[in-house]
């Protein structure tokens, strides 16, 4: 039907500013620190690296934290001209209260990538400027709503059915490809991300991962169809119950969101799958 495009639409807009909200209120803890601290924090520009920030759900926290006073270092995969349109919005747009907007392109999965990310946060931070918050949005379909450092396909994959068993030459294995990938992509670039954040973060703080319903919150039923990212984000949100316990020590509070189902273009992607 032809109202479908755009009630689509406004229910992507009203997601996002609902996620961003979210974010937002997690952010606001971050000040609740000594008031003398607390001054210092505020007389400095905030920076906030959003991982995965100039497209879809992470296009919507970039702009709610551009219109809340922060400099962005946003990542993107491999659509540096899109990132470069996007950063242009956001100046456009919120210039009067973000001053700067970096990107950095590449496979998150990859330390090299994040090498990248951590030596234009140096770059951008000053005497005046430092990291304030550190969300890791960034994620995919593997194969299907982008393109991957492995060259992996999208065919399904899951536990216990037999699909991840390859038969070479008589002999069967486990081909953990797929699997060891999305742990790099969820599990192991966020801890990565958060290391050397916390290194960065002397005023307070915030550490925000995005997830899905399923991997961990015991009041959603398992889905086999989503073993492999599923079992990436479980790293990640494992990780993060200890980093709330570990950062609160530096005033710098963790947080896993979990927005749900979000109509963006990854979606449509995967729903032409």
């Amino acid at each position: 039907p032809d109202y479908l495009p755009a009630f689509y639409q406004t229910m992507v807009h009203t997601m996002i500013y609902l996620i961003s909200l979210s974010l937002l209120f997690s952010l606001s803890f971050s000040f609740s620190s000594s008031s003398n601290s607390a001054a210092v924090a505020i007389s400095k520009k905030k920076i906030a690296i959003v991982t995965g920030g100039t497209r879809g759900i992470g296009s919507g926290i970039a702009e709610a934290l551009a219109e809340a006073g922060y400099d962005l270092l946003l990542t993107y995969n491999t659509d540096k001209d899109s990132a470069e349109e996007f950063s242009k919005h956001i100046l456009d747009n919120f210039g009067t209260t973000c001053n700067r907007v970096e990107c950095v392109g590449g496979d998150i999965s990859l330390s090299t990538t994040r090498d990248g990310i951590f030596s234009c946060l140096d770059s951008m931070t000053t005497s005046e400027s430092e990291l304030s918050v550190m969300v890791h949005n960034a994620g995919q379909y593997v194969g299907i709503t982008s393109e991957n450092s492995d060259g992996l396909d999208g065919r399904p994959l899951m536990f216990g059915d037999g699909s991840l068993l390859d038969d070479k030459d008589g002999s069967t294995s486990t081909n953990l490809d797929t699997l060891n990938y999305y742990h790099r992509m969820y599990g192991e670039a966020f801890v990565d991300l958060c290391e050397r954040s916390l290194t960065r973060m002397d005023n307070g703080g915030s550490l925000v991962g995005m997830s899905s319903p399923g991997p961990t919150a015991h009041y959603y039923g398992p889905d086999p169809s989503y073993s492999m990212p599923g079992s990436g984000k479980c790293l990640m949100e494992y990780a993060m119950r200890i980093y709330a316990l570990k950062a609160a020590e530096k005033n710098i509070n963790a947080n896993v969101i979990i927005p749900g189902v979000t109509l963006t273009d990854a979606w449509d992607r995967l729903a032409q799958k």
